[in-house]
């Protein structure tokens, strides 16, 4: 077995959530005897009910996803300290953060437990248990489809059947599915929702070379934060309450101090949220030819625009930071992905696999009645609405998530439609909906951005527009009122933040003073704008495409997955579920790569790197002088190594968005580093695993503990953990 199906199958058939209910074992399917013996041939020492079971106390107890899995995270002490990524934290801290204090570039350390600072919205959810419920889910899909056509919401109908039955359990559940439903599994959930920041080093430390290494390598970020999961006196999950006491965990993490060496195992315990490693060639194409470019060109310059102004003013980068993050990081995946696709011939590869499987169909009459023509109607499918998707994301990247204040537009020609609805000509500043939009919704827009910097972003965003989407898809009131303009995108930018009341909050204010009629309110040109550049159109005429040919893009793409699932099992070749942002696990070991002809990384990297990037005319290679002055001093404590503090390594784990956080294991079970990030070579892995490239990007934990020790002074947190001997 290559190392490719190691970790492509350690990733995504070994799922140890499987669980048979009562009998904490393994769901066997396929290789899975196999696989666990693989896993100890490279270094597993566990049991396989250490890692999961039923009953509880497993290390599956300690991994929790957050914010319903937008990042994972573990429990590392007894008290509900909970570990993740600095930057799956960026957004709290950002939004904790003034001018006068601020802690994203400060950092924050709560020396005690009564300076934790709540956070509003936040949640962390364990996994307690997993059912097989597939026959259950098919008889009762069976019945519904006795009553009726299935319809879009079939599945919803069939769900809430199923989680209504295994509510009364005392735990949230959610029914998914594998294998595009040939199995169905029941997760048993607890969500807490009091949880509390605890520590996070300053954005020059948990997010060093920014975007410049954003998926590289060398990496050299201290990417990690803390909170404090708290719950109800009596153990269970509450709303935030000053009577709340901290977590007691069933299980947390054992840190192990010894780092890592080259060839160690190494597993992943998290919540992938989503791959698609069954797309079709023509699926990928249109991603590789149409959709990435647009991405990654319009998202590209929208950020150019941000990062002007951000450069200007400090009060500036502090408005923009976090939207920056988010929106820089897929804007470079984009990128790089197509980067890779093209670099490993990905869509070849999966054109070859397409003439395995139109074989394989065509070889049985019984397949052939089943799956028809479905390469042949997939290919036809994409070509005929190329143009109108390639037009429709241009429209999606400049007018719906361009500047922002068409987006405040959206929500304000909502509240003329709820007028209207409701039948009346005209709002009125009691208005519960008027009060919630100008007091809470343009308010926080206002503190939140520049409007001059969005002024510019709109003339941007309103050159592709013009430029990139036919005119025929602009209505009569945008034609004009660009004519109007002279045909100048820029001088229609100038006119509409000149005279809108949605750019200008004194503007706004004297608006809502008094009572305004509707009519008065769809004469605005921001709502002239959002209601004239619309959706609608382009979704009919995509439809007209596909029904004329009576093709059903959902069908087909549904029996491709389902067809390509039956020949490898039937093939016995390893077929394993995507990510579906159900725990997963993945296992691997630390390695290097050749990245490219005579380019050769190592597996990981010191403080040295840190100190050789340092660039004071960057900010994303900007240090505090004291930071500096501490990692020059060489003081590493019981972290270092042979006068080293190491960073960052690298190890051959499979991970996607929602690993973010996860914690990286050794044989033992042990605490030796989190995921952070993949690499470039890796980019092309949403769809394709390409083995020796795929790469998984980890903080070493000791890294982190310095910086909790020596930097931060925070030895009260490190006195809660608990060490391997």
């Amino acid at each position: 077995m290559t190392k490719k199906i190691i970790a492509l199958v350690g990733a995504l058939v070994l799922t140890f959530t499987y669980a048979i209910a009562d009998e904490g074992m393994w769901l066997v399917n396929m290789l899975d005897k196999q696989l666990y013996q693989l896993m100890k041939s490279k270094g597993l020492k566990m049991d396989q009910a250490e890692i999961y079971n039923d009953k509880g106390g497993a290390l599956s107890d300690a991994i929790i996803a957050i914010d319903g899995g937008s990042c994972s995270g573990s429990i590392i002490s007894p008290q509900g300290l909970m570990i993740t990524n600095h930057h799956c934290a960026y957004g709290d801290v950002h939004a904790l953060s003034t001018p006068e204090n601020n802690y994203l570039e400060n950092g924050f350390w709560a020396m005690s437990m009564d300076k934790e600072i709540p956070i509003k919205g936040k949640s962390v959810t364990f996994l307690r248990r997993v059912v097989d419920v597939t026959e259950e889910t098919k008889f009762v899909m069976d019945s519904l489809a006795k009553l009726g056509p299935k319809g879009i919401f079939f599945m919803r109908k069939v769900s809430g059947v199923l989680e209504d039955k295994y509510k009364s359990s005392g735990y949230e559940v959610g029914l998914s599915s594998m294998w595009r439903g040939e199995k169905y599994y029941m997760y048993f959930y607890e969500t807490y929702s009091d949880v509390r920041l605890v520590g996070a080093p300053p954005v020059s430390v948990g997010a060093y070379g920014g975007e410049t290494d954003n998926w590289g390598w060398p990496q050299h970020k201290g990417d990690f934060a803390m909170y404090r999961v708290y719950s109800a006196p009596d153990g269970k999950p509450g709303a935030y309450s000053e009577k709340n006491v901290p977590l007691k965990a069933k299980r947390y993490l054992t840190i192990s101090a010894k780092g890592v060496k080259e060839n160690d195992y190494t597993m992943i315990l998290g919540y992938p949220g989503r791959t698609n490693r069954y797309t079709s060639s023509f699926e990928l194409r249109e991603k590789y030819s149409i959709l990435n470019p647009v991405v990654s060109g319009v998202r590209r310059a929208k950020l150019d625009v941000w990062k002007k102004y951000m450069e200007s003013s400090d009060a500036i980068r502090l408005k923009y930071a976090d939207k920056y993050f988010g929106i820089s990081n897929y804007t470079d995946y984009a990128k790089w992905e197509n980067i890779c696709i093209n670099r490993f011939g990905i869509i070849s590869q999966l054109e070859a696999n397409e003439v395995r499987l139109a074989q394989w169909i065509n070889a049985n009459p019984e397949r052939k009645a089943k799956y028809g023509n479905v390469l042949e109607d997939m290919a036809k499918g994409y070509k005929l609405i190329a143009d109108i998707t390639r037009v429709k994301e241009y429209f999606r990247e400049s007018m719906v998530r361009g500047a922002e204040f068409t987006g405040i537009g959206q929500r304000f020609n909502s509240l003329i439609m709820n007028a209207q609805r409701a039948g009346k000509d005209s709002i009125f500043p009691a208005d519960s909906n008027v009060i919630f939009f100008h007091k809470r919704v343009a308010k926080k827009l206002f503190e939140g951005s520049d409007v001059t910097a969005d002024r510019e972003l709109f003339k941007v965003m309103l050159r592709y527009y013009v430029k990139e989407v036919p005119a025929s898809y602009q209505e009569k009131e945008f034609a004009d009122l660009l004519a109007k303009c002279g045909g100048s995108t820029d001088k229609l930018a100038d006119f509409v933040y000149d005279n809108s009341i949605l750019t200008d909050e004194t503007r706004l204010d004297n608006f809502f003073s008094s009572a305004r009629s509707t009519q008065e309110m769809l004469a605005d040109p921001m709502i002239i704008i959002v209601k004239s550049t619309g959706i609608r159109d382009y979704n009919r005429e995509e439809d007209n495409l596909l029904t004329k040919a009576s093709i059903d893009m959902a069908s087909l793409r549904t029996a491709y997955t389902n067809a390509m699932y039956e020949m490898k099992r039937e093939l016995k070749e390893n077929v394993y579920p995507d990510a579906n942002s159900t725990m997963r696990l993945t296992f691997g070991e630390v390695s290097g790569i050749n990245a490219k002809d005579a380019v050769y990384y190592d597996y990981r990297t010191t403080t040295q790197g840190i100190l050789e990037k340092m660039d004071p005319t960057n900010y994303e290679f900007t240090l505090k002088p004291q930071y500096e002055k501490l990692l020059r001093a060489g003081d590493w404590g019981r972290w270092g190594e042979k006068g080293k503090l190491y960073v960052n390594f690298m190890s051959d784990n499979d991970i996607t968005g929602g690993n973010s956080g996860s914690a990286v294991l050794n044989g033992k079970g042990e605490l030796i580093g989190l995921a952070f990030d993949g690499n470039r070579e890796s980019m092309a892995g949403d769809a394709y695993f390409v083995e020796g490239y795929n790469k998984c990007v980890n903080v070493d934990i000791r890294y982190v503990l310095w910086v909790v020790d020596k930097y931060a002074g925070a030895t009260h947190l490190i006195n809660e953990m608990t060490f391997a001997k």
